[in-house]
């Protein structure tokens, strides 16, 4: 998938390792806890996700990993759908004149 093509990217370039796979272990690759930090922040800067560290210590492998930050990435999207809706719901309600009952 195009994320495990990203997080492959991002573990090379933390790593300094050359042809990860899919199935390759983070820690078994040389990983460790400042490494995950970096892995991290990197994914935070190129796709704009907070991935807690503990992910990467409980999936680790490419692929495993990947699919962890898939469900991130669509709870974030699903989550901000719900936030878009209600933001709408208020303006069209403030346009229409009625005010919220809370």
């Amino acid at each position: 998938t195009e994320v495990e093509g990203l997080v492959a990217d991002v573990w090379r370039e933390v790593l300094g390792v050359d042809g990860i796979g899919a199935h390759d272990d983070f820690f078994a690759l040389g990983g460790h806890s400042l490494l995950a930090t970096r892995v991290v922040a990197r994914l935070r800067a190129a796709i704009d996700l907070a991935v807690p560290l503990r992910t990467l210590f409980t999936h680790r492998t490419v692929a495993v990993f990947a699919q962890a930050v898939e469900a991130a990435l669509v709870a974030e999207i699903d989550s901000l759908s719900e936030a878009a809706a209600v933001e709408l719901l208020a303006a069209q309600d403030a346009l229409e004149g009625n005010r919220p009952t809370s």
